[in-house]
């Protein structure tokens, strides 16, 4: 009796602090509203205590966007509606073709991670995640960049 009363009071000493530990947060997001003078403040970037941007928070990545733009999209730096509606049709009848063939046929292996590989994502409102250079692609490399890959891929040839 006295073990079951011991435990049933822990019970209740965890949910108490558990609802302590609830109310002290909201109380402190309550307390980051507007400014009671009606004027909404000036928007400032948040920042870490050590001054960097602060970029906690959700992060989500619901569409799919290229790394680099298509030559066909050129200078187009969105899509229209009407074009994302249209590689969205491409893009679910290329997920349906491969399906995986009959165990141990080449269509089986080939058809295998169709579903790691391909996006099944809809399509982002930017034609590519490049914004700068302006066309979206990335730029050739210089002579100098040039130099340097050559030399790291000599060295990792030699290996």
């Amino acid at each position: 009796m006295r073990e079951m009363f011991s435990g049933s009071m822990i019970t209740v000493a965890i949910a108490g602090a558990a609802v302590g530990v609830i109310s002290l947060s909201v109380v402190g997001t309550q307390a980051q509203g507007l400014a009671s003078s009606g004027a909404a403040p000036a928007a400032a970037a948040l920042k870490t205590p050590w001054g960097e941007p602060d970029l906690q928070g959700i992060w989500t990545d619901e569409t799919d966007t290229p790394l680099q733009r298509s030559p066909k999209y050129a200078s187009q730096e969105f899509f229209t509606e009407a074009q994302r509606a249209e590689l969205d049709k491409e893009r679910s009848a290329l997920l349906g073709r491969d399906k995986r063939g009959e165990r141990g046929t080449e269509l089986d292996v080939a058809g295998a991670y169709n579903a790691e590989f391909a996006s099944i994502k809809r399509t982002g409102a930017r034609t590519s995640r490049i914004v700068d250079p302006p066309k979206g692609r990335i730029p050739p490399l210089t002579r100098e960049a040039e130099k340097i890959a050559a030399v790291d891929r000599d060295f990792r040839l030699a290996l």
